[in-house]
């Protein structure tokens, strides 16, 4: 008869060094806590104001979270290898994890895939099939569910062009590269150059609204979004006074 172990040696190790991972990935923010962070552009502006002017540090992430996060890192680093590749082979111009500053607006992140000269930048997302049918999908399809992805993207083509307009091809377009970790499809999304415009515009905001305090509580810039307020995608929802649902 067949034995199921319920947490093997194995298990253990693994889960440990995706938490060594983890931390170690963490460390790119230590001391410019202060800076807010590109990847959250578009989401709620207390969230900013929690993490970067409060610096309230986030709870730790529970063992599934992590080995998901993690899959998606692999499948993330196995894109950038591919392009690495391809542009050792082609004489190509690239930008794999370029690190930015945005000094005006207080934002600091990093650019996961610049084609240079094909003048394409480009955000790798791996999801689920549920977020697929929400971004590709003819019934459930819902185009706000990835507009946070797209000021986020915009953000750092804001950056680009502020920095490599003069050296390097003008940038034409910029788009969210999907894949799907349940029958690994691979999609892209373009993303509107007036995006460009409409994440500045987000960003001045934010930084307007932190300088008196935590933004007041309304929907459709804190949060953006009804489905950010809440225990499972917000982990300042408790010092928050629960957002939404607690106002």
């Amino acid at each position: 008869m067949w034995q199921m172990v319920k947490q093997s040696k194995v298990t253990q190790i693994y889960d440990d060094y995706v938490a060594h991972l983890n931390a170690k990935k963490s460390q790119r923010y230590d001391g410019k806590e202060e800076w807010f962070h590109s990847s959250s552009a578009g989401l709620c502006a207390r969230k900013h104001y929690y993490s970067s002017v409060e610096k309230i540090k986030q709870a730790p992430k529970d063992v599934g979270t992590m080995r998901l996060f993690r899959l998606g890192d692999v499948i993330h680093s196995d894109i950038q290898d591919a392009v690495q590749w391809y542009a050792s082979n082609n004489g190509s111009r690239i930008f794999i994890e370029k690190e930015l500053y945005l000094d005006d607006l207080n934002v600091r992140g990093f650019i996961d895939l610049v084609m240079v000269d094909d003048g394409v930048l480009y955000d790798i997302k791996s999801c689920n099939y549920w977020k697929w049918r929400t971004v590709f999908g003819k019934t459930h399809y819902d185009p706000n569910s990835v507009k946070n992805y797209m000021m986020q993207t915009a953000t750092y083509a804001h950056w680009y062009n502020i920095h490599f307009q003069a050296d390097y091809p003008k940038l034409e377009s910029m788009a969210l590269l999907f894949y799907n970790k349940n029958d690994s499809k691979m999609q892209e999304l373009k993303i509107p150059m007036s995006m460009i415009d409409e994440a500045v515009d987000y960003w001045q905001r934010v930084n307007e609204s932190v300088k008196v305090g935590a933004p007041p509580i309304e929907l459709g810039f804190a949060p953006v979004q009804k489905w950010e307020c809440n225990d499972k995608y917000c982990s300042y929802f408790e010092v928050c006074g629960g957002g939404l649902l607690g106002n």
